[in-house]
């Protein structure tokens, strides 16, 4: 066994350094400022800083603007957060929601106002500039089984009751033990850009930086979103199903059609009340705009509401905007002379006006269909009017701008932002990423429609994510009503899909770490099978075999 190793950095440096010393290590030895960097990547494996060196090997750093490395930062800062709470109040119940306006959505069982929220700020500061250790610890199942229940955090319990693994892992802070389904951060330092918020209903918002820019966006209240994250959460909370563990029991009991059926219920309801808000203002609403981020269901949302109208005697005309891009030659290019399809100018906002004004003058028209293969604007369907009553279902991205109606005026407009805000978490302190939900459904349907992999899905989606961010979250505000298209069974399905096509990312990828995240993730689901689903539901817009296809 040798004294020395080598370590190739980023394929740039080389640092001798004594075999057994641990990255952290490694990081006094450099030169140049590390200290955003909170993980590494050792043979295309992601691994925490306290990872011990052991022969010559190329090492990559991660720094916190990494889409990984955030991730880790996000769960590091949860734990912070947790144990000011612990430190300041005692063992109270804090529950960390889901994610809302570029923050976690948190609550604590106790009274809540600003002097508790600088409080808590200022212990996790206090918390930070200590550099406290946050060490991984590897356990027997059994014992932390009897950890979790000594204090009453019951539903941890049976996650790790259904699990198979006899040694499981947990960090510590202090005294306290816990774990966030992701790599941590090696210390506290790390941790110094965060932001609490106070909300109008007594939660906190935990805010950390956005991995465009590393800055922490102020706080947007938008009343219809957190409404309806907290509609839903009272729902499942009636069902008792709040946590993954609570649907894996659901299957095991064999009740899982019985609770397929009582999501599609609650879905249709929310879907029938809209289309009754609509017939109560039918006199002045000419167009339903439907906006939403990528694979929220809107193609579904828009044909089923369609139903729902027709069922009150209202006809509809279903518009998408993506037949009105430019054609190809004319679509503007970003930086890198890549297409920008993603943005406003990318559509032709003069002739989508017209053929819209058109039709509610009840003109006859011809209407575009657009060739993504050839990238040009077809007119190949028989024209088109609408009678009197019939309205217009305008979906697609930017439907919420005003920019993209401008011929149209505000109050003939019933304006509709969806999304999948589920309300299922995986325990009291680790909610369900939407995006994460919205990527594993992209996933699925980019391979089964168009015949994407799994590493051309995550190439595509930080463009995807930024186009969202621009153009798409800002104006969750303009919307009259927001629509959740989550359904609380839908990973137990999709999971059943989507791991073999991650598992078809070679481990040399640059993808292969978020990869196998997703799939890590996925396996705390029990199978559902897709012949439980019915062809309405929205996320067989996903699967295939949609009544609506």
């Amino acid at each position: 066994m040798k004294d020395n190793i080598i370590i190739n950095i980023n394929n740039q440096d080389k640092i001798i350094l004594a075999e057994g010393k641990t990255i952290e290590e490694l990081l006094k030895k450099l030169n140049y400022d590390t200290s955003d960097i909170i993980a590494a990547l050792i043979n295309n494996e992601v691994v925490e800083l306290s990872y011990i060196l052991k022969e010559d090997t190329t090492i990559y750093f991660i720094k916190t603007t990494d889409r990984i490395g955030a991730k880790i930062y996000r769960s590091g800062l949860k734990f912070l957060y947790i144990e000011a709470i612990k430190e300041l109040y005692g063992p109270v119940e804090v529950d960390l929601k889901h994610s809302l306006d570029k923050g976690i959505y948190t609550r604590i069982n106790m009274d809540v106002n600003e002097k508790v929220v600088s409080d808590i700020k200022a212990k996790m500061q206090e918390l930070v500039n200590k550099d406290l250790k946050i060490e991984k610890v590897s356990t027997n199942r059994k014992d932390a089984i009897k950890y979790f229940e000594s204090i009453k955090e019951t539903e941890k319990v049976e996650n790790y009751k259904q699990m198979t693994s006899d040694i499981v892992t947990l960090y510590s802070l202090n005294d306290s033990y816990n774990y966030f389904y992701s790599l941590m951060p090696t210390r506290t330092k790390i941790l110094s850009s965060f932001d609490l918020t106070l909300t109008k209903d007594q939660g906190i918002m935990l805010q950390y930086p956005s991995t465009f820019d590393n800055k922490i966006p102020p706080y947007t209240h938008i009343e219809n979103v957190l409404n309806v994250f907290n509609s839903y959460g009272n729902w499942s909370k009636m069902l008792k199903c709040n946590y993954v563990s609570d649907v894996n029991n659901i299957v095991i009991n064999g009740k899982i059609k019985e609770f397929i059926q009582l999501n599609e219920i609650k879905q249709n309801e929310d879907i029938n009340e809209l289309a009754n808000k609509i017939k109560e203002n039918i006199e002045n609403i000419k167009m339903v705009l439907i906006a939403g981020p990528s694979s929220s269901g809107k193609t579904t949302t828009s044909k089923k509401l369609a139903l729902y109208l027709k069922n009150k005697g209202i006809n509809t005309f279903v518009i998408s905007t993506d037949d009105y891009f430019k054609n190809k030659i004319e679509t503007p290019k970003n930086e890198k002379g890549e297409y920008e399809f993603d943005i406003l100018d990318a559509l032709d906002i003069n002739l989508f006006n017209e053929k819209i004004t058109k039709l509610l003058n009840k003109e006859e028209v011809s209407l575009p269909t657009y060739n993504f293969l050839t990238g040009e604007k077809e007119y190949k369907t028989p024209k088109v009017s609408l009678n009197d009553n019939d309205i217009l279902i305008i979906e697609g991205i930017h439907t919420l701008n005003e920019e993209l109606t401008k011929s149209i005026d505000r109050k003939n407009k019933f304006k509709i932002y969806i999304s999948p805000f589920t309300p299922l978490d995986l325990d009291r302190h680790n909610h369900i990423s939407t995006v994460d939900l919205r990527f594993i459904r992209r996933l699925v349907r980019d391979y089964r429609t168009r015949g994407y992999d799994a590493e051309n899905t995550l190439k595509n989606w930080k463009n995807v994510r930024r186009s969202e961010e621009l153009y798409i979250f800002p104006y969750q505000k303009e919307a009259d009503i927001v629509l959740n298209t989550a359904l609380i069974y839908e990973l137990g399905v999709l999971k059943t899909y989507a791991i073999p096509i991650l598992q078809n990312i070679n481990y040399k990828s640059i993808y292969y770490p978020e990869a196998l995240r997703i799939i890590t993730f996925l396996k705390y689901f029990l199978d559902i099978p897709e012949n439980t689903l019915p062809s309405t539901a929205i996320i067989r817009e996903f699967v295939g075999n949609s009544y609506f296809e």
